[in-house]
């Protein structure tokens, strides 16, 4: 059925972010409008704190459909002259915005629920009450599945957001149904324990939420899956020998800047450089929607001593088992000084002590075999499982 909706609302035409975002907060906001209109009239027709706590988590609901449209909007404003990378982060802001109502909205159900288990009430049975409850779960279970098929048109923490939020309105209301079955049998206060149990859920739901779109404002590292796929991808084409130092920054869902250094032999001409690295760029901007820079390294594959020099000295660093890889290898001749320079991978768990020793005991043995150099080591640090 959400597939027959998608195909009418957005017809062949390939949807806009905006477009698609406006749609959930639209649809959103009519469910959270029922929802909220129906479970307040039963809450307050019962006398029940969980049933009327649950509608007013439909209520902000309907404020984060409204924050969500707004961060869609804005989110969608081209770049100027001060925001060169455009305004896409406001997608992560509206999104930490909803997770910060989400768990003041817990803070005041806890309060409201504990005060219910000092001062408990009777709650009014009445027949017709689980009948309306369990249309909501079905109406939220709708919404869950037709903001999942929306997130396949675009990849957005706010969609994300959403959909968390409805699962926590799902189990919030499971929870009160169980309650409100169990008050015809008991006087113990379950409606107020049944309320703090969804406040917990809900606040939880909000607290993974908030880490997340704060991680993406900061600037959260890119996950390992992506970042080895773009390597070995760049790997793959002709004259690229290595890679490393990938480093990818979010602006936006839409805006994604990256730079990266590889290897190339030093017999390439400016110009063979300039074109491999060209197809390079442009083909990881259509395939992962990176604006990427490629920084050349070059290598002097043609240089016997450059080689039989490397060799050397993996074979000083082979035994280092913290040690994971060199690479920007360079023998540099400069004012009559003769230098040997590399970037040394080293564990990402390594203590600066320990990394301080490796690089002594790396130092002491490449100077028993070349005593006249001078050497220069950059430390960088990566988890084992990252091409270096």
């Amino acid at each position: 059925m959400n597939d027959y909706i998608i195909k009418k609302i957005f017809k062949s035409k390939p949807p806009t972010r905006k477009i698609v975002g406006y749609w959930s907060a639209l649809t959103g906001a009519i469910c959270n409008i029922i929802l909220f209109l129906t479970k307040l009239i039963v809450g307050i027709t019962v006398n029940s704190i969980s049933i009327t706590a649950d509608s007013f988590n439909n209520l902000s609901d309907l404020g984060t459909n409204l924050i969500s449209f707004i961060g869609f909007k804005y989110a969608d404003k081209p770049a100027d002259r001060k925001h060169p990378f455009g305004h896409g982060r406001f997608e992560y802001l509206s999104a930490m915005i909803i997770s910060i109502i989400i768990i003041i909205f817990s803070y005041e159900l806890i309060k409201s629920s504990i005060h219910r288990i000092i001062l408990p009430q009777p709650i009014l049975f009445k027949s017709y009450v689980v009948p309306i409850l369990f249309l909501s779960i079905i109406i939220k279970l709708w919404m869950v599945l037709f903001n999942k098929k929306l997130t396949k048109l675009i990849e957005s923490q706010n969609l994300k957001a959403v959909i968390l939020d409805s699962v926590a309105d799902i189990f919030a209301t499971s929870v009160v149904i169980m309650s409100f079955f169990l008050t015809d049998y008991t006087t113990f206060p379950l409606d107020g324990f049944a309320g703090i149990v969804v406040a917990v859920f809900i606040g939880y739901n909000g607290i993974e939420i908030f880490r997340d779109t704060m991680n993406s404002l900061i600037g959260a590292r890119p996950s390992s899956e992506l970042m080895q796929e773009i390597e070995a991808y760049i790997l793959a084409f002709d004259g690229i020998q290595d890679v490393h130092d990938l480093m990818i920054h979010d602006y936006g869902p839409e805006t994604k800047i990256a730079s990266i250094h590889v290897e190339m032999s030093s017999a390439f001409s400016f110009l063979e450089t300039h074109t491999i690295i060209d197809r390079i760029e442009n083909a990881v901007n259509d395939i992962y929607g990176i604006d990427l820079l490629i920084h050349v390294d070059p290598i002097e594959n043609e240089c016997i001593d450059t080689q039989m020099t490397k060799e050397k000295i993996d074979a000083i660093i082979e035994p280092f088992a913290s040690i994971l890889s060199i690479h920007d290898f360079r023998i540099i001749h400069e004012s009559g000084q003769k230098r040997i320079s590399f970037d040394m991978i080293v564990d990402n768990q390594l203590s600066e002590a320990k990394i301080e020793q490796l690089k002594t005991s790396v130092m002491k043995q490449f100077k028993s075999y070349y005593p006249n150099f001078d050497l220069i080591i950059n430390i960088e640090k990566k988890d084992v499982f990252i091409h270096g």
